[in-house]
């Protein structure tokens, strides 16, 4: 079978979604199906890419984009959709033609738009996937505009339970919606032996985060929290965005605060082994949070925000839920 990958957000971007995908496509193509991915150069992660990569069955097209605009405009959704759609809106009929694509598997709504519309035009098969809790409003274009693209597919794919009620609530009939999980390779995600002597932290009770550094993660509530905790617990943080250099500026003022940057998810054991808690303080509707399983394949409990889908991804039996407050991840985090 011949599958059409359409995102906006591929590797080398860092994400949970782009490790998923990642993930994904190798397993379609190790099953035999000739998989492209159509998505645009790293727009939220600076990182060296290519233009076009072949690996065996699989093709990869990256767009040449504007990067630096995603975290700007996350707010405003019209010009987030204006941003993001022209390059795989134009490109994408040509990828049809040329490659013989058999069915569409498209990723959040602006992919799940461009989809749809030519899957109509060319007669094709429309998966869509979605990675995220939408809040979508009971009237209106938005609500519209959603409602169309999930009716037009052929299949769609939830990543919780939740999300699959949201979209139940637009009037899509409930056999087109089926939940899918996130799956990890255990033999990579696994405890480490020896893994804070490794690190230098066997010594350090280490409280980890791992994700974009953005508001919606809950960062600046984390980074207060550290302020006003024991100060034998040390706050160790991996990722990248628009909140990096706030971080670089309290590691200088919060003494138990390690920052790592950016780490490849491939890389990610060592660091979830050697800490003594991963910490995931979203304070938005998370979509599932991959990062708890792999923190717990790696014998680690997780503090989660009790919001979006991570009461699906987690529960209480390897960690704690809360709500996100400076004070109450403060007092999880000394619970341990």
């Amino acid at each position: 079978m011949r599958i059409l990958q359409l995102t906006p957000h591929f590797r080398p971007n860092v994400g949970g979604v782009e490790t998923h995908l990642s993930d994904l496509v190798k397993v379609l193509a190790r099953k035999q199906n000739k998989v492209f991915v159509l998505t645009y150069r790293p727009i939220i992660t600076q990182a060296s890419w290519l233009i076009y990569e072949k690996r065996q069955k699989l093709e990869i097209l990256r767009v040449p984009w504007i990067p630096g605009l995603f975290y700007k405009l996350i707010h405003y959704p019209t010009l987030e959709f204006l941003y993001l759609l022209p390059g795989l809106f134009l490109i994408t009929p040509f990828v049809l033609m040329v490659k013989q694509i058999d069915v569409i598997h498209s990723h959040g709504l602006i992919a799940g738009f461009v989809a749809v519309f030519w899957g109509k035009i060319f007669g094709k098969r429309v998966i869509t996937t979605t990675h995220s809790i939408y809040h979508f409003p009971k009237k209106g274009l938005y609500q519209k505009f959603a409602k169309w693209i999930f009716t037009s597919s052929d299949q769609v794919l939830t990543l919780s339970h939740q999300s699959k009620k949201e979209i139940e609530s637009l009037g899509i009939e409930k056999n087109k919606i089926k939940v899918f999980t996130y799956w990890l390779n255990l033999n990579r995600f696994k405890k480490v032996p020896q893994a804070k002597a490794k690190l230098g932290w066997e010594r350090k009770f280490v409280v980890l985060f791992v994700g974009r550094l953005v508001p919606e993660k809950g960062v600046r509530e984390l980074l207060k929290a550290a302020k006003a905790w024991n100060k034998k617990i040390t706050l160790a943080i991996i990722g990248t965005g628009p909140l990096e250099e706030r971080i670089k500026n309290q590691e200088s003022r919060i003494k138990n605060l390690i920052y790592l940057g950016g780490v490849d998810n491939e890389k990610l054991p060592p660091y979830y082994s050697a800490a003594d808690l991963l910490v995931v303080p979203s304070t938005h509707e998370e979509g599932f949070g991959r990062v708890i399983l792999e923190s717990l394949a790696c014998g680690t409990p997780v503090i989660g925000s009790n919001r979006g889908a991570i009461p699906e991804a987690m529960d209480e039996t390897v960690g704690k839920l809360i709500k996100i407050t400076p004070q109450n991840i403060k007092a999880a985090v000394e619970y341990y």
